[in-house]
């Protein structure tokens, strides 16, 4: 495969079925592409149907390619088995209508990568009231793997949750009033940012308390700087800031193919399995230790408490049970 040599390729089982969020560019386009690569059938999960069905088109042609180099351990159908589902994360109600319309298909999920993102410069609400960086980041892909854990607990072995972070949850200092209410006063897009990531680690050992005793792991993994939209299109006047242009320089900066070697290695390799909880910073490499305000258990059961709160609306009793975890704290944190 084209792939440089730290991005692992295996077999899957044909049958296996994934979601990859914000999967039309970037590292969820290339971390789409080998995935369906290896054999497994890909769900894009993407705001524009135009866009992801471009890069349905594209991954297809890359394919061919890569069959015509005979590039080995790929599969030799004629086509990529990929699929455009509709999802806007910044809207809870689009959010719910994907996970409605995926369950109606698939009876199995073998693997769900929640890859989108944004980082908005400015301040953005969303049809539901709250930061649009909260939202999209943290929020909306809270509510998918609430309701399709049920699908991966049922979906034999070595099922995966993957959450695309990042190091800047390491200069995160917990916001109170983001976790409770999904808002922060004053707006500082890089704080907003930073804990939406710092969320994501909370939202990991949170999760592993429900997958105990099932065939489930879940990670987190840090990519890297990448170039990708989310510099491109948020950043004043289109230009790169000035850290984005030393790391530039100095070559610090991935190309999305081989950003996306952490999160292909973290949902893939077979010698991960039966390992949860990790944070996953280079493929092949072991897990590293995500801040001290991420393991902290008082700040985990303040969020997943909020969490919930802030979604019961869109999360059934069913569910609702299935998240009553014991997370060790309730009061609030201080700020």
């Amino acid at each position: 495969m084209g792939a440089k040599a730290s991005i692992p390729v295996v077999q899957l089982p044909r049958d296996t079925v994934v979601i990859v969020t914000g999967a039309n560019s970037g590292i969820g386009y290339e971390t789409a592409k080998f995935i369906a690569m290896m054999g497994a059938k890909v769900v894009l999960a993407c705001r524009d149907e135009y866009k992801a069905n471009d890069a349905i088109r594209r991954m297809d042609a890359e394919f061919q390619e890569e069959k015509r180099l005979n590039s080995t351990n790929i599969i030799r159908d004629d086509h990529l088995t990929l699929e455009f589902m509709k999802l806007d994360l910044a809207s809870l109600e689009s959010t719910m209508k994907f996970i409605e319309t995926f369950k109606e298909k698939y009876k199995r999920l073998n693997l769900l990568i929640c890859n989108a993102g944004v980082y908005s410069t400015t301040k953005v609400m969303t049809e539901d009231n709250f930061e649009l960086t909260y939202q999209v980041n943290y929020l909306g892909h809270f509510l998918i793997v609430a309701h399709l854990i049920p699908i991966l607990m049922k979906s034999g072995k070595d099922c995966r949750i993957v959450f695309v972070c990042s190091e800047a949850h390491q200069k995160a200092k917990f916001d109170v009033n983001l976790a409770e209410h999904g808002k922060s006063n004053p707006y500082d897009c890089d704080s907003i940012y930073n804990n939406t990531k710092l969320f994501q680690i909370m939202q990991m050992y949170c999760v592993d308390k429900i997958l105990l005793k099932s065939d489930v792991e879940v990670c987190c993994v840090n990519p890297g700087v990448v170039n990708t939209d989310l510099f491109r299109n948020n950043l004043p006047e289109g230009q790169p800031g000035c850290g984005h242009f030393c790391m530039d320089c100095f070559g610090c900066i991935k190309t999305p193919h081989t950003g996306c070697a952490t999160t292909v290695y973290a949902a893939v390799n077979p010698e991960l399995i039966g390992i949860s909880r990790g944070y996953y910073k280079h493929s092949r490499a072991a897990p590293s230790w995500p801040s001290k305000a991420g393991r902290d258990p008082e700040y985990q059961g303040f969020l997943w408490t909020s969490t919930r709160e802030l979604l019961k609306k869109y999360i059934p009793p069913d569910i609702d049970k299935l998240l009553d975890v014991t997370v060790d704290a309730n009061n609030k944190p201080k700020k």
